[in-house]
């Protein structure tokens, strides 16, 4: 398959297509081609090459046009890419082709390539999720309901990653988005990127070249969180496979994470932890949402550990179970006392805890494993009890059991919390 320079002898394929209703419906603004538009979109495209060098293309195979390629400049730095295939051709894997080569001849050039399809062309969004550009936003254009893709020079091939965390079967544990770089994204991309993928968090990791240090940020569906437990396991997994086992250091809004990965496995130390009791009228307040009228013994405290979590003792597993509450409410709660989640746990032994977390701020209804709250819970029993080791069975309510191992047993103040990460397929 060739990429060939538009010319003026490729025209009379564009007039062609231009009378197949699949190509007005899903290229350009989705109006009629009428013979003038072609011949307009022809002069646009010759003009494009002599201005910048590259443009719309025609797609040969076997020495017949196949196709149209096209590289348009959407700003400093950036280019769109678009194509059609003739429908004769169409089912033979030609569209992911021409979709790769764009891809490489666009990342020679700028750092940026974007693209869109009309939200009822489906193979379209197949075929961009194939070359790696990721899905971050979706917009009524011409009355029509488009989704809009991304890439950066550098990112993974794979552009976005799914990893479950804090569990070894891809059907537990908690999932997270993962972009192992998102050099370039802005803050919109990034959070319409999480929103599409909905997890309750996605991570976005900016390299720091030479070195196994990276920033990190993390994005729930409705806004950037400072630090985030599990999406930090799924990433150091993903990065260890790539480069390796060993120390990774996370720069987070939160501050400082170091991370040690082996085996499949990661081991978070939080930023110092730090707790303290909730307020009275808070505790009423969180009770009220949650539908309780009675809780466990033990202190009620907002603790830190990279993100604040309340957390709040239960009478029994029962009440863990039935776990019921009113999401607006519980959701104005915790962002009127700057809350990430509420921390719901039962102590069956002195190793072993089960736990609940609902995440209603984030857009979720609940966590599935709540790396940070784990940390902040550490941090809490630690003040209570003194130095400990436990384990935190959380998610099996939601049928995504996720293991948490947890070490509150340093002298910092910080807390190592432990779990597995597996790729969802």
């Amino acid at each position: 398959m060739e990429l060939v320079r538009w010319s003026d002898e490729h025209f009379e394929h564009m007039l062609r297509w231009a009378t197949d209703p699949r190509m007005t419906t899903y290229v350009g603004d989705g109006q009629p081609w009428t013979p003038e538009y072609a011949e307009e979109r022809h002069e646009q495209a010759l003009r494009h090459w002599d201005e910048h060098g590259f443009g719309l293309h025609a797609v040969v195979e076997d020495g017949t046009v196949v196709g149209i390629a096209q590289l348009v400049t959407r700003g400093p730095g950036e280019i769109e890419i678009g194509y059609w295939v003739d429908p004769a051709h169409w089912g033979r894997g030609v569209a992911t082709r021409i979709a790769r080569r764009l891809k490489e001849r666009a990342l020679a050039i700028e750092d940026r390539m974007i693209a869109g399809h009309d939200a009822a062309n489906i193979a379209s969004g197949r075929v961009l999720q194939k070359i790696g550009m990721i899905r971050y936003r979706s917009v009524r254009w011409s009355e029509r309901l488009q989704h809009g893709y991304v890439l950066h020079r550098g990112m993974s091939d794979t552009g976005l990653l799914r990893y479950s965390a804090f569990t070894n079967d891809p059907a537990g544990g908690n999932p997270a988005g993962v972009v192992l770089d998102a050099t370039g994204l802005s803050d919109d991309e990034m959070l319409g990127i999480a929103a599409e993928v909905g997890y309750s968090e996605t991570a976005f990791v900016l390299p720091r070249p030479g070195t196994r240090e990276f920033d990190v940020r993390y994005f729930s569906p409705k806004a950037e969180v400072p630090f985030c437990g599990h999406a930090t396991i799924a990433t150091s997994v993903a990065l260890a496979e790539r480069i390796g086992d060993g120390p990774l250091t996370f720069h987070t809004p939160a501050g400082e994470i170091t991370i040690e990965t082996a085996d499949g496995t990661a081991s978070l130390t939080s930023v110092p932890t730090s707790t303290s009791p909730a307020d009275p009228e808070l505790v009423r307040q969180a009770m009220k949402a949650l539908g309780y009228e009675e809780i466990g013994d033990g202190p009620v405290h907002v603790g830190f550990g990279g993100a604040r979590h309340l957390l709040i003792p239960l009478k029994d597993r029962e009440q863990l179970a039935n776990l019921d509450y009113d999401f607006d409410a519980l959701r104005d709660l915790m962002l009127a006392h700057d809350l990430t989640t509420v921390h719901l746990f039962w102590r069956e032994s002195a190793d072993l805890v089960h736990a609940r977390d609902p995440f209603p701020v984030g857009g979720v209804v609940e966590d599935a494993a709540t790396g940070a709250a784990a940390a902040a819970f550490g941090g809490y029993l630690r003040d209570l009890e003194g130095p400990q080791r436990f384990v935190i069975s959380q998610g099996e309510d939601m049928g995504r059991p996720s293991r948490l191992e947890v070490d509150a047993t340093r002298e910092d103040r910080r807390v190592t919390v432990t779990g597995a990460a597996v790729i969802i397929p």
